[in-house]
C-alpha cells in the first residue's frame, strides 16, 4: 500500500478532507495533519511521516503556497527526491507565478471533487516513480516553522493557574486573529478552548461567547437592501409541517427548533455553530422557485461579498469549456448580468442572437439569489449598465424552451450549487 502525504492549509480542510478520503476509499495510506498544536514534538511527527511516504501531495490554494509550514515541507521533500503531484483544491491561486518546483510539474484539478477528478489523481498518483530509497545521510531538518495560533493554543490548554491578566491578554491575542481574517475554525476552536479552562473568570467567559457569536453568525453586508416587489401572483399556501426536517413541529422531529444535534443547548436560526460545544449546525432546507422576473427561475445561495467576481469568473470558464460565449455586463440593484449564447450554431433575431440570461443578485447576510431566463444578446459596448425592468421585456419567451431541452438552467444553477451551499 503506498503511504500519501498531503500538505495542506487548514483553510482548506474541507477540500482536502474529502481527498483524503477519496484516496483512503481505494485503499491508498492517507496522512494529513490534524492537530491544531504547534512545537517541535508536532513537528518532529511530521517530518517523520513525510520520511515514511512515497509520494507528497501539495493541496495548492493561494493559502498553501503562502504557508511557512507548507514550504518548509515541500523544500524537505525535494532534498529527500520524493515525487510530488500538486493538486488544485481552491481556484484563488495565479498558476502562472508559481516558482519551482511546482512550476515544472504538472498541476491536477480538485475544484469540484468529484469522482472524474478523483481518478485523475488516482491516475497521476499511478504514474508516478516509485519514491527512492532516502538519502544518507538526511538532509538537515527545516526549523519548526512559527506558529501562531499553535503558541496560543499551547498557552490556553497549560495546567497551569492563569491569572486575570494572562488570561485577558489571551482573549486580546484572539480578537486580534479575528481581525487579521484567521481561519474562523480554528479561532472557534481556541475560543471553545479557553471557555473549558475551570478558572474562567465570568467577565472573560462573557467576551468569549460574544466572540463565539461573532464567529458563529455570517458577517454584515453594509449595503441597502434591494426595494421589495409586487408579487407576480397570489400568495403561497401555508405549508404543512414536513415531519423529519429540522425545526418541524411534527411527530417525527429529529430535534426542536433552534437546537443543537449534539448537546441540544438553544441556538439561533443564523448561527452556523453551536457557542457551547463547537457542532456545525444545519440549515433548513429550501426550495427553488420562480424569479422576481416574469419567466425566470431563481435560487438562492450562501455567498460571501468577496467571492461574487470569483464565482462569476468560475462559472464564464466552465461555459467557455462547454461551447458558450459569455458577456458581463453590470445592472441595477448592484446586480451582475451574465449572458450566454451557443457558439456559432443558434440563429439570430434582428441582428441580436437568442441568450441565456443569468443575473447575480447580492444580498444582505453574506446571500446570493442567481436568477436565470431567455431573453436577446446585448450590445455590450452601447448598454453601459443594464436596468433589468428594461432588458426583461426584449425577453424571448418561447426562446427557454430550447435551454430548457439542454438543461443548461439546471446546469448552471447545480454548478454553482457545487461551490456554494444552496440556501
Amino acid at each position: 500500500m503506498r503511504k500519501v502525504f498531503v500538505s495542506y492549509s487548514r483553510n482548506n480542510l474541507d477540500a482536502v478532507g474529502q481527498l483524503v478520503k477519496d484516496l483512503q476509499d481505494v485503499g491508498f495510506d492517507a496522512w494529513h495533519d490534524r492537530t491544531l498544536t504547534g512545537g517541535q514534538r508536532w513537528w518532529d511527527s511530521i517530518l517523520s511521516s513525510i520520511r515514511e511516504c512515497d509520494i507528497f501531495i501539495f493541496a495548492l490554494s493561494k493559502e498553501s503556497w503562502e504557508s511557512e509550514a507548507c514550504h518548509s515541507e515541500l523544500a524537505y521533500v525535494v532534498a529527500l527526491g520524493k515525487p510530488i503531484l500538486p493538486v488544485l483544491v481552491a481556484d484563488n491561486v495565479r498558476l502562472s507565478l508559481l516558482s519551482a518546483p511546482l512550476n515544472e510539474i504538472q498541476i491536477t484539478n480538485y475544484l469540484r471533487r468529484d469522482k472524474s477528478e478523483a481518478f485523475a489523481i488516482l491516475k497521476a498518483i499511478n504514474s508516478t516513480p516509485v519514491a527512492p530509497e532516502l538519502p544518507d545521510p538526511l538532509p538537515s531538518p527545516p526549523p519548526v516553522p512559527l506558529s501562531y495560533l499553535g503558541e496560543l493554543k499551547d498557552r490556553i490548554e497549560s495546567p497551569a493557574t492563569l491569572t486575570a491578566q494572562e488570561q485577558n491578554l489571551l482573549f486580546v491575542e484572539i480578537e486580534g486573529a479575528i481581525d487579521k481574517g484567521r481561519s474562523q475554525a480554528e479561532i472557534r476552536d481556541l475560543l471553545l478552548s479557553l471557555k473549558q479552562r475551570d478558572d474562567l473568570l465570568a467577565s472573560v467567559g462573557r467576551k468569549v461567547d460574544d466572540a463565539l457569536r461573532k464567529v458563529s453568525t455570517p458577517e454584515r453586508r453594509q449595503w441597502q437592501p434591494r426595494p421589495p416587489q409586487p408579487p407576480a401572483g397570489p400568495p403561497p399556501a401555508e405549508r404543512t409541517p414536513d415531519p423529519g426536517v429540522v425545526g418541524s413541529s411534527g411527530a417525527g422531529g429529529l430535534m426542536p427548533a433552534n437546537g443543537c444535534p449534539q448537546c441540544q443547548k438553544p441556538t439561533q436560526p443564523d448561527w452556523r455553530f453551536c457557542l457551547s460545544c463547537g457542532t456545525a449546525l444545519p440549515t433548513p432546507p429550501a426550495v427553488g422557485g420562480s424569479g422576481r422576473i416574469p419567466g425566470s427561475k431563481s435560487r438562492r445561495y450562501a455567498c460571501p461579498a468577496d467571492a461574487l467576481a470569483t464565482i462569476i469568473n468560475d462559472v464564464r470558464g466552465w461555459l467557455n469549456s462547454q461551447d458558450f460565449d459569455t458577456q458581463q455586463i453590470d445592472a441595477d440593484e448592484d446586480s451582475v448580468l451574465l449572458q450566454i449564447k451557443k457558439r456559432g450554431s443558434w440563429r439570430d433575431f434582428v441582428g441580436m442572437g437568442t441568450s441565456l440570461n443569468v443575473v447575480f443578485h447580492p444580498e444582505e447576510d453574506d446571500m446570493l439569489t442567481v436568477e436565470i431566463g431567455a431573453g436577446k444578446w446585448v450590445d455590450k459596448a452601447a448598454a453601459g449598465t443594464v436596468s433589468l425592468f428594461i432588458l426583461w421585456p426584449l425577453a424571448i419567451t418561447a426562446g427557454i424552451g430550447a435551454w430548457e431541452q439542454m438543461k443548461m438552467p439546471d446546469n448552471i444553477f447545480d454548478y454553482i450549487g457545487s461551490r456554494l451551499a444552496y440556501r
